[in-house]
């Protein structure tokens, strides 16, 4: 587990935290979640839209699941027990999945950028309809499978 430099100018440290536990969350590495430019508008969106409390106990809980876990198994195993056992946190969890994933928050889409760059498009190797094609002659190249 690495906790990544700030990135933000705020005062608070939650937010190293807040990208450790959603690449814990995703599957998805910190560079590859950076790099959808969305990073610092999830941050800042859910500090907006949800009791600031609720967040900042989430992400104190994921803090010390970081604290106490010196391996991968470690890792998953407190992951489960602390978070995803847990009704509160693991609602929280699931909606910075759905988020990263969906590029929604309770159903409603972030902003337009949320949309086109959701992880769920890499995950099934697609891409957004309507807002990214996928190239040109793009027809021509065989779709990827799981056999190939």
């Amino acid at each position: 587990m690495i906790i990544i430099n700030k990135i933000l100018n705020v005062d608070d440290y939650y937010f190293d935290v807040f990208m450790s536990i959603s690449e814990s969350l995703t599957g998805f590495s910190v560079n590859e979640l950076q790099a959808t430019g969305l990073a610092e508008t999830y941050y800042t969106y859910i500090l907006g839209h949800l009791d600031a409390a609720t967040f900042v106990e989430f992400l104190t809980v994921s803090k010390n699941v970081f604290e106490t876990s010196f391996t991968e198994d470690q890792l998953r195993n407190t992951i489960a027990s602390e978070i995803m056992a847990d009704p509160g946190m693991n609602d929280m969890a699931g909606k910075v999945v759905t988020m990263w994933y969906l590029g929604t928050w309770e159903g409603t889409y972030i902003n337009d950028l949320s949309y086109k760059e959701g992880l769920v498009w890499n995950l099934m190797h697609a891409h957004p309809p309507g807002a990214k094609q996928p190239g040109f002659k793009s027809w021509s190249i065989k779709p990827v499978t799981t056999k190939s």
